[in-house]
């Protein structure tokens, strides 16, 4: 199967992602602790249950080389086709709608900062989680935002909570609920990591191809430290990317920019620099 009927399913897989996916892991919540500040400077990481290798997640910069080799003939002149094209733009509209909904979720959070006796219980929890990420640095914040986020929703699917087969829900609406798929933790994530300062060049959504399960995923990418960490509602762990192989191929990356597909965007807009 060429690289782009992969990218082709990926809209229709994405819906059935994540249903089950973090059943596991809220199983061992507690379990499940960050490491000191006094790990950070050689890499620390949350404590997992998972078995290592369980989870992996290629270099973004290494897969999108090779998945741009692998997609040389059905790419002439560097152009998507247009199976591909529709699925992006699907992807890209799919990203834009949501924009307005995350920036009425920003005001809210703002005004929730200013007049807390005026927050709703979504806001108040979306504070809870920035401020938490406050009290630390480095990987360790983002190991603190990532448990956080995974411990404050959990796994239903679109089909179950809104009778659609893919809806992708801004921070406010998942934290209301307290459901989501993986598009969803992923959303969360990104919005908050923005509220706590990342700037747009080191934050990324991916949209990733599982071929282990031959499934859609979604994940936060963050480069700290030089060096891209991806955040993943499947574990606790951060993850680092080039430390993990074998299952996801990254295929959109979608930022404050729009939506980029990984195989043809250049590299530097997507990757390290």
């Amino acid at each position: 199967m060429s690289a782009f009927v992969r990218v082709g399913r990926i809209v229709f897989l994405i819906a059935a992602c994540c249903g089950a996916a973090f059943a596991g892991v809220r199983s061992s919540q507690s379990a499940s602790m960050p490491e000191s500040n006094g790990n950070s400077g050689s890499g620390a990481q949350l404590v997992s249950n998972s078995k290592p290798g369980d989870f992996s997640v290629p270099q973004l910069d290494a897969l999108a080389t090779d998945l741009l080799a692998r997609s040389k003939d059905a790419l002439p002149s560097g152009r998507p086709n247009s199976s591909s094209s529709m699925s992006a733009g699907e992807i890209s509209s799919k990203w834009n709608e949501l924009q307005s909904r995350i920036h009425a979720d920003e005001t809210a959070v703002a005004a929730c900062r200013s007049d807390p006796i005026a927050c709703s219980q979504a806001a108040r929890r979306f504070l809870s989680i920035v401020d938490l990420g406050r009290k630390h640095e480095g990987r360790v914040r983002l190991g603190w935002l990532n448990r956080a986020v995974n411990m404050a929703i959990r796994p239903v699917s679109d089909w179950s909570q809104y009778g659609l087969a893919d809806f992708w829900a801004s921070p406010l609406e998942t934290l209301n609920s307290e459901a989501g798929d993986c598009e969803d933790y992923a959303i969360v994530k990104y919005v908050a990591l923005r509220e706590l300062g990342i700037l747009p060049d080191d934050l990324r959504l991916i949209i990733v191809q599982d071929d282990r399960r031959e499934t859609g995923h979604a994940v936060v990418a963050v480069r700290s430290e030089q060096r891209w960490l991806i955040l993943d509602n499947r574990t606790m762990a951060i993850l680092n990317a080039e430390d993990v192989q074998h299952y996801y191929r990254p295929l959109f990356a979608l930022d404050q920019q729009g939506t980029h597909i990984i195989a043809t965007a250049a590299l530097d807009q997507i990757t390290d620099q």
